[in-house]
């Protein structure tokens, strides 16, 4: 599948679509569809498929769902497919506008910029981490979640969590091109190591093959936990050198 199919098909999710158009229909992504409030498909804030270039950034990180901001200059169902393709690819630079400046700032609909978000700027600095340089976000990593519908505090997450990962998860991971696939939190983590039978104890897998390709998956708390959150602080022994000897 192609990467325009497979974010096309993301972005106008049908269970999405179905929790809009009927209200009475019983849908495991009906919470966190409607936690948006949008009355109409065309307020409401599209499933987020990836930001970056995913198809060549080394390192792929992956949460839970993304967060969601009403002031955000952010793709609605109405959205043409060359504009959500041009914003979630390039995102983080090289766009149609400057949709993230300094990689932790995004444009807002009267044409300012957000403060700087904290999970964007962890991100970054792990990354930095892992590559030993200074680095260009959405080129030197990508960034993806395991519910691709967007809400706060990660409102409907549980609920819809099963049945996003059996549409999209395994696709998203073929289509990345990561050697390095970083996932934060503990509810991410969960079903990272279930889909893939990685056990419990290492804070690094061994390699997985994911669309022809040998992966290392890093487990790391989200950027928002109350704890050490660095590779340096959360890995043990000699595996921070094992992921940066293999994005060499």
């Amino acid at each position: 599948m192609s990467e325009k199919t497979l974010l096309s098909e993301i972005v106008h999710c049908p269970h999405a679509r179905e929790c809009q158009e009927d209200i009475s229909v019983e849908n495991p992504c009906r919470k966190i569809v409607d936690s948006q409030n949008a009355i109409g498909l065309e307020k409401f804030q599209v499933p987020e498929p990836w930001s970056g270039q995913i198809e060549q950034a080394p390192i792929l990180f992956l949460s839970s769902n993304p967060s969601i901001g009403s002031d955000e200059d952010y793709p609605t169902w109405d959205w043409s497919c060359s504009e959500v393709h041009d914003y979630f690819n390039y995102r983080f630079g090289g766009g149609r506008k400057h949709w993230i400046v300094d990689g932790t700032k995004s444009l807002l609909k009267d044409g300012k910029y957000s403060r700087s978000t904290r999970f964007w700027a962890a991100v970054r600095q792990r990354a930095i981490e892992l590559l030993q340089r200074n680095v260009s976000p959405g080129i030197d990593y990508a960034l993806t979640e395991i519910v691709h519908c967007k809400s706060r505090a990660e409102t409907g997450v549980e609920e819809a969590q099963e049945q996003c990962v059996e549409a999209y998860l395994l696709r998203v991971l073929e289509l990345a091109r990561a050697k390095v696939i970083v996932v934060l939190g503990a509810r991410a983590k969960q079903v990272i190591q279930s889909q893939f039978n990685i056990s419990t104890a290492n804070s690094i897998s061994e390699f997985v093959e994911i669309g022809n390709r040998e992966r290392f998956f890093a487990f790391l708390p989200h950027p928002n936990a109350r704890t050490h959150r660095s590779f340096a602080k959360c890995l043990q022994g000699d595996e921070l050198e094992k992921l940066r000897a293999f994005l060499r």
